[in-house]
């Protein structure tokens, strides 16, 4: 009974693709056999902006995600976003990549994309509290984060 090896069966773009149009007909995909850029609309909760989000994503990486509209506002007193990789690009920090949190074999619909909603409720209330509620990983300055 030794440890087994679980092989990771990589959804490719065309599938990935396929599931987020089902879900959000609205929104924009395009890809190729290596690369897949999403575009559309996430609203977190009914009292909630509407966020448009750009999620790239190349295969053997991880995916990014951005908020592209609208420009993210700042709780009181604060001059960086919490839990991002860039304030200026909006690029947001979903899940902790060195723990492997996501891997090819997930489909984006059903974990980036509820993630990123999840991530937009908790800035939404840290821009009313100036409260992170949202958990993680602190990972130091933005620029060390992209290391992670």
């Amino acid at each position: 009974m030794g440890s087994k090896n679980w092989k990771i069966h990589t959804l490719n773009m065309g599938a990935q693709a396929g599931r987020l149009r089902s879900y959000f007909p609205e929104s924009s995909v395009k890809y190729t056999q290596n690369e897949l850029t999403w575009t559309g609309d996430i609203t977190p909760s009914p009292l909630s902006n509407t966020y448009t989000i750009k999620v790239k994503y190349v295969r053997g990486k991880n995916p990014n995600v951005y908020v592209v509209n609208p420009k993210l506002s700042f709780a009181p007193g604060e001059t960086l976003l919490p839990h991002v990789y860039s304030t200026p690009k909006q690029w947001l920090c979903i899940y902790h990549r060195k723990s492997k949190e996501w891997n090819s074999g997930m489909a984006l619909v059903d974990t980036v994309l509820p993630w990123t909603s999840e991530w937009l409720l908790h800035y939404e209330i840290w821009v009313v509290t100036s409260k992170w509620r949202g958990g993680g990983i602190e990972h130091g300055t933005e620029s060390n984060k992209q290391e992670n």
